[in-house]
C-alpha cells in the first residue's frame, strides 16, 4: 500500500510540475536528439536566455554555436541528475508569434536524458523546465504590469489635467459672473445717468427756447 501511495504521488508531482514541459527529438549539432522545451506566452528569445542564464550561473557559462544556433555547457556537474559524473548541456532559443521557445538536451555521455529510458532523470530535467518557465512567466508579467501601471499612471495624469482644467473654467465662470455683476450695476446706473441726463436736455431746450425768443424779440426791435 505504501508503495502505491508513493508511485501515485511520484505520478502527480510529475503532472503538477511537468505540466508545461513538452519533449521531443529536435534537431541539433549532433544530429536528431531528444529534446525537452517550453513555450513562453509573451516572452522573447533574450529573454528566455537570460533567465537561463541566471538560473544555470552556479553550474558554469553557455558557449555559443553560432553555425548550430546553440548554446551549450560541456562537462558540468549537476549533481541532481547525474550525480558526480559531468554532462553537457546544449540548449536552443526560438522567437515564435507572440511567444519565445527553450529546448534542452541533457548528454549524459553518450546518451541524452529521455523519460522512456531515464525516467528518473528526466523527472529533474523537467522539474527544472517547469521552474525555468514559471520565472520566465513571472518576469513576463512583471512587465506586463509596468506597462499597465504606466497606462494608468498616464490615465491618472490625464484626469488630474482634466480637473486642473475644469478649475480654471469654474474660475473663469466666477469671473465672468463678477463682471456681468458689474456689467448689470453699470446698466442701471447708466439707466439713472441716462433720465438725468433727459433731464439736462429737457432743461438745455428751455433755455434754447429762451434764448431763440430773446433774439426774435431783438430783431424785431430792429425793424
Amino acid at each position: 500500500m505504501k508503495y502505491l501511495v508513493s508511485i501515485l504521488c511520484c505520478f502527480c508531482i510529475a503532472n503538477v510540475f511537468g505540466q508545461n514541459v513538452s519533449e521531443r527529438k529536435t534537431s541539433m549539432s549532433l544530429g536528431s536528439q531528444n529534446a525537452f522545451f517550453v513555450e513562453v506566452p509573451g516572452a522573447d528569445k533574450k529573454l528566455m536566455m537570460k533567465v537561463f542564464e541566471d538560473l544555470t550561473k552556479s553550474y558554469g557559462k553557455s558557449k555559443e554555436n553560432k553555425k548550430a544556433k546553440e548554446y551549450f555547457m560541456t562537462k558540468t556537474r549537476m549533481a541532481a541528475i547525474n550525480g558526480s559524473s559531468p554532462v553537457d548541456v546544449y540548449t536552443k532559443f526560438e522567437d515564435g508569434k507572440g511567444q519565445a521557445a527553450m529546448y534542452m538536451f541533457v548528454d549524459m555521455g553518450g546518451a541524452f536524458i529521455n523519460s522512456e529510458d531515464h525516467p528518473n532523470q528526466a523527472q529533474v530535467v523537467k522539474q527544472f523546465m517547469d521552474d525555468y518557465y514559471f520565472e520566465v512567466r513571472k518576469k513576463v508579467v512583471a512587465e506586463e504590469l509596468k506597462v499597465e501601471e504606466k497606462k494608468q499612471a498616464d490615465l491618472e495624469k490625464d484626469l488630474k489635467k482634466l480637473k486642473e482644467k475644469k478649475d480654471d473654467y469654474l474660475a473663469e465662470i466666477e469671473k465672468c459672473k463678477q463682471k456681468i455683476l458689474e456689467a448689470e450695476k453699470n446698466i442701471e446706473k447708466n439707466a439713472v445717468d441716462q433720465t438725468n441726463k433727459d433731464k439736462e436736455i429737457e432743461t438745455q431746450k428751455s433755455m434754447v427756447k429762451k434764448v431763440v425768443e430773446k433774439l426774435n424779440n431783438l430783431a424785431k426791435k430792429v425793424e
